[in-house]
């Protein structure tokens, strides 16, 4: 500044022409002198900002921090005019930077832009000072002012530039420029940018300066070498900017494109890779995340892209960068339960697999509803009314599907307390079968006659289960009828044997394997035969079934009893014939015998 102010007056004296050659002599002489000092003056400032990086600007009052900001970015303006880039003049610009930006009210302004925004609101702001008029410092309020009105905001004379303290929050007591200010910054700097600079402005051209700066990627002298035609402004951004930025962007989508190709590859069923598949399927979203950061830090601190440019830019770069994210969370928890499912031997089909795949898809859903939030509140939209409106939505959807709603919960109950498996034998209410599939509405069932039912969640959970394949047992109980003829002494030796056939039997228990007898009527005795089957297979079973009771007939049969015969007699009789007229059985036998079959029928008709 003080160069700039001296190199004036030089210019100044050149014009007059009464000087004469000894007076234009010590003039540049001046001028180069003072030309010599810019150089240590700047190191000089950046080595006083440096020797204490955690000092924060002073903001207790209007006045303190107006001289903290114009102060900063006149350090900052100060280390762009020098030639060269040092790693203390960068620092030294992140320094003056974050000072400048902590005199801004960055409230309104998405999280994923306070650093650009923010930025661009400090050059327009310092271009507006530079070209209208601002009280002296000492016109401006200061603390004790504050402390004796109480005063609460600051507006710059003639303008809509405000000053507000904070009245909440860590910086509570602060004087900031206002949001309303930071957000207007632009359109501040459209209204006065035709009018000169003043005669003691300090950053002249800054806003050029910011458009035109690049990182330390690209030296300076680089820009300097670069034709007229890469440095003329369209739009807001240099020629060679466009160029950059089309170059960035056409590099990440072959990168993207790279890695979806390599993603496909290594997916088809025909890939040696088949280790490698679960890492390769991940290149795609990563492909995607890398170089969407990339390309946000190159266009942001390398290019340097300014205004609506770049928040379009840095806007899609987030919204691409947590696509892949999301993309990235849906193949992880894929390959998660596909390796839960192959390191615990687990069949595709089971309910187990079908479990830790529920699992899985429960965890995306909760983790891609995070991350939605997460960036929506990164891009500056407001969460609570997101989630106010999931809320009432979520009540629209339950109440239109709530028996959706009711057959997917009682498909996690089904899931959770597993009371069938898929294959198992069962019966569910009067249905019986074999249990095909359990899913997350419906569980089918493949009936006895080979038909498919299909019963919902809710409904199959209220059933009474019979799971006839977790049975390790079989029960085998069966009643012999025996003749009545049969006597005491027969059944004391029949009984035995019976008893010792099914302890004999390999595929039968020991215990409680019995033949007792339990009944005797007027037809028959009714021996039980009660016993279990060691197996749970209902072939072997009716099997063994089969050869203990044929071995109980040729028992029954060696000891000389017989199974009794059921028969029934029926007989009519009219209510005006008198019993006396009512022929015994031996009587209408004989004479049916003697009538014939026909002629009996028709007697008996």
């Amino acid at each position: 500044m003080i160069r700039q102010t001296f190199l004036r007056c030089v210019l100044a004296c050149l014009r007059r022409p009464n000087l004469d050659g000894g007076a234009i002599a010590v003039a540049l002489c001046l001028s180069l002198l003072l030309s010599g000092w810019a150089m240590p003056l700047a190191h000089a400032q950046t080595a006083s900002a440096l020797s204490n990086p955690l000092a924060a600007p002073d903001t207790s009052s209007p006045r303190s921090t107006l001289r903290s900001f114009i102060d900063a970015v006149d350090g900052i303006y100060q280390i762009i005019q020098m030639p060269d880039d040092t790693p203390q003049a960068s620092a030294h610009i992140r320094h003056s930077i974050s000072s400048t930006l902590t005199c801004l009210d960055l409230g309104e302004i998405a999280p994923a832009l306070v650093q650009s925004k923010g930025t661009q609101a400090v050059a327009c702001l310092k271009e507006v000072f530079d070209r209208i008029e601002v009280p002296p410092f000492e016109m401006i309020p200061d603390a004790a002012t504050v402390r004796a009105d109480g005063l609460k905001r600051w507006r710059v004379p003639g303008t809509e530039i405000t000053l507000i303290c904070l009245a909440a929050g860590p910086r509570a007591g602060e004087f900031v420029f206002s949001a309303e200010t930071v957000l207007r910054a632009d359109e501040f700097y459209e209204r006065v940018k035709h009018l000169p600079y003043k005669a003691n402005a300090s950053t002249p051209g800054l806003h050029d300066a910011y458009e035109q700066m690049s990182g330390r990627m690209i030296p300076k002298w680089l820009i300097r070498s670069l034709p007229a035609w890469a440095r003329v402004s369209l739009w807001g951004e240099a020629a060679w900017q466009w160029l950059a930025t089309l170059i960035v962007i056409a590099t990440s989508f072959l990168v993207v494109l790279l890695g979806f190709r390599l993603s496909l590859a290594a997916s088809r069923p025909g890939s040696r890779l088949f280790w490698l598949r679960r890492l390769i399927a991940f290149i795609f979203p990563l492909a995607i995340i890398g170089s969407s950061l990339v390309a946000d830090f190159l266009l942001t601190s390398q290019i340097r892209l300014t205004g609506e440019l770049l928040f379009i830019l840095k806007i899609c770069l987030r919204v691409v960068m947590f696509t892949g994210v999301i993309t990235a969370v849906f193949v992880g928890m894929k390959q998660l339960s596909d390796l839960l499912i192959h390191t615990r031997g687990l069949r595709p089909d089971t309910i187990d697999s079908q479990l830790v795949r529920l699992g899985c898809q429960i965890s995306t859903f909760l983790a891609i509803t995070g991350l939605v939030i997460a960036g929506a509140d990164s891009m500056g939209i407001s969460i609570a009314p997101l989630i106010a409106g999931l809320g009432v939505g979520g009540l629209a959807v339950a109440l239109a599907s709530q028996h959706t709603i009711e057959n997917l919960i009682a498909g996690i109950v089904l899931f959770a307390d597993k009371p069938v498996r898929i294959g198992d034998d069962c019966q569910f209410g009067s249905i019986c079968g074999k249990v095909e599939q359990i899913g997350l509405r419906s569980t089918r069932i493949r009936g006895a006659d080979r038909t498919v039912i299909s019963v919902p969640n809710s409904e199959f959970a209220k059933l009474q289960l019979v799971n006839f394949s977790r049975r390790d047992q079989i029960l085998l109980k069966a009643i012999l009828n025996l003749d009545s003829t049969a006597t005491a002494t027969q059944l004391r030796v029949l009984i035995p044997r019976l008893q010792a056939i099914l302890l004999d039997h390999p595929r039968i228990a020991n215990e409680p394997a019995r033949a007792r007898l339990i009944a005797h009527t007027a037809s028959s005795l009714d021996v039980e035969i009660f016993a279990f089957v060691l197996t749970s297979n209902t072939t072997e079973f009716l099997a063994v079934q089969e050869e203990v009771l044929l071995c109980m007939m040729d028992a029954v049969a060696q000891v000389g009893c017989a199974f009794a015969a059921s028969s029934k007699t029926l007989c009519l009789v009219r209510e005006d014939v008198h019993s006396s007229d009512i022929p015994t059985r031996a009587e209408s036998t004989r004479d049916q015998a003697s009538l014939g079959p026909w002629q009996s029928l028709k007697k008996s008709a």
